[in-house]
């Protein structure tokens, strides 16, 4: 702790949380593993069908011939279909044997193909395992998440404010003790929200901040763009239900210079009732 510069209560946390990520992925082992059973079902009676069909193919072809080249050509696709589909059951197969004679799930950050690179690094086009590290490196560091909270800003570590100026932003994320002295406290970034495809983001934004609704935050890295950063936001807004009964209308009232409009619209939106009241207005 003295190293990272951690305080006790800090470390207390991180111990909980590594306790009861363990602990959840013991549970979705058994999710995943019910997973697999289903996938082999589903996959089995698949390949039993087209079996079933191509043996009926195959039948009518050894009697009379394939009609054309196309239903021929059709016949040996589906063949190689069924070849890839015995390989996949076989696959699952040995991936849920493996998965029953282990504890719980295994995490592995970037990706395994990328991990299992470093036992065979030429080929894998890593000329050194320090060129590998570097690269895993950059992998397990190219997204974090902050899970949002019901309290200001939205969010814990990482926290989102609107701004005086018109449609702007402000996201504070709170860095680590250790990285405190060099950086600073915090890294404070503006941005704006545009709205699109009907959506109303920046409604739904100001919603969530203004009712201190958790505001879930993700920064990830895109490497096919130059390794640029980028930061999502994701909140949730209940929809307004919307009844619609006989009674449940639109009365409008216009007032002229001599009278008032009265106009009853039913719920479908059809004028039910139209009427002009004389009404002279005292000067």
């Amino acid at each position: 702790m003295k190293k990272f510069n951690i305080q006790s209560a800090y470390a207390d946390s991180i111990a909980t949380e590594a306790r009861t990520c363990l602990n959840q992925l013991k549970t979705a082992k058994k999710n995943h593993y019910s997973k697999l059973e289903l996938q082999i079902q589903a996959k089995t009676t698949a390949t039993k069908k087209l079996i079933i069909k191509l043996e009926k193919t195959l039948f009518l072809a050894t009697k009379k011939g394939f009609p054309h080249i196309q239903a021929r050509n059709k016949f040996h696709n589906q063949l190689l279909g069924l070849k890839s589909k015995i390989q996949k059951i076989a696959s699952l197969k040995r991936k849920l044997k493996k998965l029953k004679n282990t504890e719980r799930l295994h995490i592995c950050f970037g990706s395994s193909k990328l991990f299992n690179a470093q036992h065979n690094l030429s080929e894998n086009g890593y000329k050194t395992l320090d060129e590998w590290s570097d690269y895993w490196r950059k992998k397990r560091s190219g997204r974090l998440f902050c899970v949002g909270k019901s309290q200001p800003g939205g969010g814990t570590m990482m926290k989102v404010f609107p701004l005086q100026e018109d449609g702007l932003y402000q996201l504070q994320v709170q860095l680590p003790r250790p990285l405190q002295d060099k950086y600073g406290q915090k890294i404070q970034l503006e941005f704006s929200v545009s709205n699109r495809n009907g959506r109303l983001i920046s409604t739904d934004l100001d919603y969530a901040i203004n009712n201190l609704k958790p505001i879930t935050i993700s920064i990830f890295r895109r490497e096919h763009k130059q390794d640029n950063w980028y930061i999502h936001l994701s909140t949730y807004v209940a929809e307004i239900p919307v009844f619609h009964t006989i009674k449940n209308c639109c009365l409008g009232i216009d007032f002229n210079a001599d009278s008032i409009s009265v106009t009853y619209v039913k719920w479908d939106g059809n004028i039910e009732y139209l009427e002009e009241i004389a009404y002279k207005w005292k000067k």
